[in-house]
């Protein structure tokens, strides 16, 4: 278990849209990222992994799915994300990422609550 990760979550991932997020993801910061292509990403830990290509991704990129929206400051819930890998090893402590380096896993939405998350998704 990562540090930060002690505290209450930020916010929960799940998804109406499938990709194994059916059960509420619990999501910590870690810090803003930019790309060649958005200035707006968010690097994230996740608890449980998420699964792809069978193996377990403790930490995600997520950003947000509609212009104008940001997942820097978020505003309205649900917020809706990609969800994005990078198959290029651990993050560095830089804030840039190279947008080739990102894979992109998931369609996805934010939640303040695990409560919310689960209804929505219990809902679709």
């Amino acid at each position: 278990m990562v540090d930060n990760q002690r505290g209450k979550p930020d916010f929960y991932l799940a998804s109406t849209e499938g990709y194994g997020l059916e059960t509420p993801t619990r999501c910590w910061r870690i810090r803003a990222l930019r790309s060649n292509s958005r200035n707006d990403l968010m690097l994230v830990n996740v608890d449980p992994p998420i699964l792809y290509y069978n193996l377990p991704w403790d930490q995600v990129v997520l950003a947000s799915r509609h212009k104008g929206k940001s997942v820097l400051r978020i505003r309205e819930w649900p917020h809706y994300v990609h969800v994005t890998v990078t198959f290029s090893g651990s993050f560095s402590d830089s804030e840039f990422i190279e947008d080739q380096e990102l894979e992109s896993i998931a369609w996805g939405e934010l939640y303040p609550t695990e409560e919310g998350a689960r209804l929505a998704v219990k809902g679709k």
